[in-house]
């Protein structure tokens, strides 16, 4: 094992968040109908962990290739982006959790009011505020780096979309925050992690 490999699993680990974020917007408004169907819900909500597992091993790999670039705000920005895709790991499988609880045991169903709220992404502070507090940074550092100039153009305009996303939930527009989430994670987010992830495997 060694840092190149790891560099290298990174980017893979960003191609397949990629394309598990393309399956998770596909399940969503397919097998979970919109947000009525249960299971096709569970399904969304697995697909979103997964999202932010494999966000874990990329976020690292790009602190190692932009920390010579500024050693501080790396280490910073890799606290911040790990943080928040543990926050949003759990966050998703909050719900599941809940309702095989429920499943289980039908007296508790007054304790089922929570999981509208996971505890660790009130407002979307984890899944829109943290993480586009990341790609603002770890993107500023990567037009340092030897990467295309227009990936981390892509980049700074998803932490513009997400940490507008964050301020929408903080005014409570339910209906912009639907909007970025779908810009997110259909279009935005799975093009620049599928570039990104390429461009990794090639620095490695």
């Amino acid at each position: 094992m060694s840092d190149r490999s790891f560099v290298r699993f990174g980017g893979l680990a960003a191609i397949l968040l990629a394309l598990t974020s393309w399956a998770a917007v596909l399940t969503f408004y397919t097998a979970a109908a919109g947000g009525q169907d249960l299971v096709g819900v569970e399904m969304f909500r697995l697909f979103s962990a997964l999202i932010a597992f494999w966000s874990l091993f990329a976020i690292v790999a790009v602190h190692w290739v932009v920390r010579p670039h500024g050693e501080a705000w790396s280490f910073f920005a890799v606290i911040v982006g790990v943080t928040a895709a543990a926050a949003t790991f759990v966050a998703s499988l909050y719900p599941i959790a809940f309702t095989r609880h429920l499943l289980r045991d039908p007296i508790d169903v007054n304790v089922a009011l929570p999981t509208a709220v996971p505890p660790t992404d009130p407002l979307n502070a984890m899944t829109f505020g943290l993480t586009g507090l990341w790609f603002l940074i770890a993107n500023l550092l990567l037009s340092r780096a030897a990467v295309p100039r227009r990936l981390a153009l892509l980049g700074l305009v998803g932490a513009i979309v997400l940490l507008g996303g964050f301020l929408a939930a903080l005014m409570a527009q339910d209906a912009l925050v639907d909007s970025v989430a779908l810009a997110a994670g259909a279009v935005v987010g799975p093009v620049y992690w599928l570039w990104l992830g390429f461009v990794l495997r090639r620095m490695a």
